[in-house]
């Protein structure tokens, strides 16, 4: 009997302010995140005791070096919303992860729920910032100037599935998906051969066929190895390939058929 599809989005939102002068974009995703506030948040903080993101899901690469849980003043862009969500400052961006999900349809709606939360975020965070600047929060793949932040995918998976036959079977179907659930972009980066257009924002940041990476040299296969639940029974596919999107037909199609 197959395990029930748990699964979940994280989305890197771009950030900018219009005529903003001297603009910090680390401080304006913070000033973004402590504005949304809600009567029921209380002071839940995120749990970093499982967190290692160096963990490598293949058995031949040898673990690395757990990395130190980061300092308490972390908690404070990093929230833990009423609806499961967690909403924080990953890098230089805005990230919005969904809560857990049982079914594609239900992970479309926390999706967009996300696209609510940052745009009320942005409009309080206008008038707090009280300048008449105007705060964009874009959902998409690239800052056309070399920059690329993701739209990750989680589903979890039984432990016994060999991790080579993972990288196998997913590998033409990530591949061929783009082409059904590409956001769409103008021109080339990252050193890819000029065109006019292509149908994924993504695609000139993926480098390799399978690796642990996420923020260079990024994988079609992500071999990151962490569950967040019982790490015997079970493993967490982490897929990074994928790009943002606003249809919400799309989105279904992209975690659905996955």
């Amino acid at each position: 009997m197959a395990i029930v599809k748990v699964m979940g989005i994280e989305t890197e939102y771009g950030i900018t302010i219009r005529d903003g002068i001297g603009f910090d974009p680390i401080v304006g995703c913070s000033l973004l995140i402590n504005s949304y506030q809600v009567l029921e948040t209380g002071k839940v903080k995120w749990d970093y005791e499982e967190e290692d993101p160096t963990r490598d899901a293949r058995e031949s690469v040898p673990p690395r070096k757990l990395r130190e849980q980061p300092a308490e003043t972390t908690q404070f862009i990093n929230r833990i919303l009423t609806n499961g969500a967690r909403y924080y400052v990953d890098h230089a961006h805005p990230e919005y992860s969904s809560p857990e999900c049982t079914n594609p349809r239900d992970l479309v709606i926390y999706d967009k729920a996300g696209e609510r939360i940052l745009d009320l975020s942005r409009q309080k965070a206008e008038i707090i910032r009280g300048r008449g600047e105007r705060i964009i929060v874009y959902k998409n793949n690239t800052d056309s100037k070399g920059n690329s932040y993701g739209c990750h995918e989680n589903y979890l998976l039984d432990r016994k599935t060999p991790f080579s036959n993972i990288i196998k079977d997913l590998m033409p179907f990530l591949v061929t998906r783009q082409i059904y659930t590409g956001a769409g972009k103008v021109g080339a980066e990252n050193g890819a051969e000029p065109v006019s257009y292509q149908i994924s924002q993504r695609s000139d940041f993926v480098e390799k066929e399978v690796g642990l990476e996420t923020m260079l040299q990024r994988p079609i296969i992500n071999t990151r190895d962490g569950p967040h639940a019982d790490a015997e029974k079970y493993r967490r596919l982490h897929v990074i390939v994928g790009d943002s999107n606003m249809s919400e037909y799309t989105t279904y199609l992209k975690v659905g058929t996955t």
